[in-house]
């Protein structure tokens, strides 16, 4: 048991540090469902080589300690899903996604209000129904997936207790934003002396910042990309939203990566040409 401890202890401080240092939600999100998925792996191989000692330690690792991988790779899930639906258009239409996504956590809190209230007033009186493996009938229930396709590592409430956690972690990152959105920005200093505007397609920026990342050309390339995005908007005036997915999008052309780079370079040897003539 104390191994299972140790290597989710190492998963809760590598998903805290990535936390406390500001990088783009997908990478967080990436890291996360990662390091979660390698988690469980290492537990399930352990398990199922050596085993539990007693009934009393098999209740208290479905109970307390698979949970929180489980849980991390729930969280990470839905927060990819959440992420990726994100309105653009408008705070309003993003204070209105989260209030949906928060009233569907809650939803669940209710549908499991007996299961939620067993854990949280410490029970333990029905562990060996809720966290043994073969204890207990398979539920008409969703949430019985996991227990029906690997019951030697799963019991009919260890999928639950992670899916409370991972809801926990939801509400407690999503209400911060919201109320974040609803506090009123103080307006700040316009940092450049000459209004410029990006009127060219979002998508062909992108293109273009990560173009000049990859080149290594600005700070000797010591600049992550959060940084030139961050610059460049306000030096052009321009909101790139999730920059990060938009270039993932770009990746996946299936003709012609780089056509803005490539129309750019054309358009100025013309321009070179036309000088010339």
């Amino acid at each position: 048991m104390k191994y299972c401890t140790r290597i989710v202890a190492n998963l809760k401080r590598k998903i805290h540090a990535k936390q406390s240092v500001p990088s783009n939600v997908f990478e967080e999100i990436e890291m996360g469902i990662l390091s979660s998925k390698e988690t469980l792996n290492k537990l399930r191989t352990r398990i199922l080589k050596k085993g539990f000692p007693s009934p009393e330690d098999e209740s208290r690792f479905f109970k307390t300690i698979k949970p929180i991988p489980l849980g991390y790779l729930i969280y990470y899930l839905s927060l990819a899903e959440f992420e990726t639906k994100r309105p653009q258009n408008s705070s309003k239409m993003v204070k209105k996604h989260i209030r949906e996504h928060l009233s569907l956590y809650q939803k669940y809190y209710i549908e499991h209000r007996f299961f939620y209230q067993y854990l949280a007033r410490n029970r333990t009186d029905r562990d060996s129904i809720y966290f043994i493996r073969f204890q207990s009938p398979v539920k008409f229930h969703p949430d019985a997936l996991a227990y029906c396709i690997d019951e030697e590592f799963s019991t009919s409430h260890d999928y639950i207790a992670a899916k409370i956690f991972a809801h926990k972690l939801l509400v407690n990152r999503l209400t911060k934003e919201l109320i974040a959105l609803k506090t009123p920005k103080k307006p700040s200093a316009q940092p450049f002396p000459v209004q410029l505007q990006w009127t060219g397609n979002k998508v062909d920026f992108i293109e273009l910042i990560y173009a000049l990342h990859a080149s290594g050309a600005i700070n000797n390339g010591q600049t992550d990309i959060k940084e030139l995005a961050t610059n460049f908007q306000g030096l052009l005036n321009i909101d790139l939203g999730e920059y990060y997915r938009t270039f993932i999008e770009i990746r996946s052309r299936k003709i012609n990566k780089t056509k803005f780079l490539e129309r750019m370079i054309t358009n100025l040897k013309l321009k070179m040409t036309e000088a010339d003539i």
